[in-house]
């Protein structure tokens, strides 16, 4: 390639460097200088130049050192899209446990007894007839009196009423004669815990009187005709007569123990109705 090129640089070379290799420096000083000759001809291109250095790495589009714009305004709320069909239904759950049974309610009025039945005498016997229906009549009457109480449980064949009444023990004596009845004794342990329940669903704080007293002889409890007791509930180290006063019994409140007190006090009175 360079040799073929050759005479092409040297002709250049003559051309610009020949008048000096001719006359040298001298030729400077030599007569009046000529006129400007045309314009050569353009001569060939040159070689290309070498390359050149890497240029610095240009800023990078950090979005940090972009300045964010503001944020723009809510778009409206999209149109509801149509409800999808429901879901396939899923496995039934385990079965739970058994609940805790309820507390059992209080016993309601026992209805009235049906009649036995009797062959009759031709025409009927109107004798019996008549005694069952004063016997109806009778037990009618004291579920009627019992009812028109605030407080009534039946237990055997008497209901323990209570309806607010605070008397003293004599006072009391002649409320529950005027309603059919009498101060309140249990004659047994079941009686004794359904007259407590009288007490404790009468919402009372103070113990009422019962039907027992020593009046006549002291230490001997009776009941209101006079009769000897053949069930007791006293408390422990009662009855103690204390200063000498206590002589009509009570109940007590929290426990259904039975308790000595004066008989002028007055206390709720709870009756009985048979």
């Amino acid at each position: 390639m360079v040799s073929v090129l050759m005479p092409y640089i040297s002709v250049l070379l003559m051309l610009q460097f020949g008048p000096q290799l001719l006359y040298g420096n001298e030729s400077q000083n030599c007569g009046p200088k000529g006129e400007k000759g045309d314009r050569g001809a353009q001569g060939l291109p040159g070689f290309p130049g070498s390359k050149g250095d890497r240029g610095d790495t240009g800023l990078s589009a950090n979005v940090d050192m972009i300045p964010t714009g503001p944020k723009g305004d809510k778009g409206d709320p999209g149109f509801p899209g149509p409800t999808g069909s429901p879901g396939i239904p899923g496995h039934p759950g385990p079965k739970g446990d058994q609940g805790f049974h309820g507390i059992p309610g209080s016993p309601g009025i026992p209805g009235f007894p049906g009649m036995k039945g009797q062959q009759g005498s031709p025409g009927g016997d109107v004798t019996s007839l008549q005694s069952q229906i004063h016997d109806l009549t009778a037990k009618f009457a004291m579920m009627e009196k019992a009812a028109s109480f605030g407080t009534f449980r039946k237990v055997g064949q008497k209901y323990f009423v209570y309806d607010g009444i605070v008397k003293t023990f004599d006072e009391g004596i002649q409320i529950c004669k005027e309603v059919g009845g009498t101060i309140a004794l249990a004659r047994n342990a079941v009686e004794n815990h359904t007259l407590l329940k009288v007490v404790i669903a009468s919402g009372l704080s103070e113990k009422p009187f019962i039907g027992v007293t020593d009046r006549d002889k002291e230490g001997q409890f009776v009941d209101i005709d006079g009769k000897l007791l053949t069930f007791t509930n006293w408390a422990s180290g009662q009855p103690d007569n204390y200063q000498e006063t206590q002589h009509c019994g009570t109940i007590i409140v929290e426990s259904g123990l039975w308790d000595d007190a004066s008989c002028n006090e007055p206390r709720p009175i709870m009756c009985e109705i048979q």
